[in-house]
């Protein structure tokens, strides 16, 4: 994979993440966008970006942002995950991600976060992440 100009590589790109990545980033407002170079190897039979890879990097772009708020040392995991398709994705292009909280109460959060090209919506994904240990 070739490095996204602009952008520097995730620390946090070992289990599950590294095989569809690596993911890069770089500050935008009051947080990060999130990025995601895309490659044959994330294609469908079809020839766009499998659905899989797009929730994968929606929930990884959505917990690195309530990270980003939260501090990263806070432990959660995702316990619902909603999504929509709004286009396709294709190799050659970059994928960018973005996510912001909703609410947040003690023992859950409420977060939301769009990907997208530099031409066209792809998703838009909102969930549920259970704050561990609350």
């Amino acid at each position: 994979m070739m490095e996204v100009k602009g952008f520097i590589r995730c620390d946090q790109d070992s289990g599950f993440s590294a095989h569809i990545g690596p993911f890069y980033q770089k500050p935008q407002g009051e947080g990060f966008v999130r990025a995601l170079q895309l490659g044959d190897i994330h294609l469908n039979p079809e020839g766009v970006v499998h659905g899989g890879v797009l929730l994968s990097f929606a929930d990884y772009v959505i917990y690195r942002a309530i990270g980003d708020i939260t501090g990263h040392q806070m432990k959660f995991a995702t316990i619902q995950l909603n999504s929509q398709f709004l286009a396709a994705a294709k190799a050659g292009e970059v994928l960018l991600g973005e996510g912001r909280i909703v609410r947040q109460t003690r023992s859950v959060i409420f977060a939301e976060g769009r990907l997208f090209t530099e031409r066209r919506e792809i998703m838009a994904a909102n969930g549920i992440w259970k704050v561990l240990g609350a």
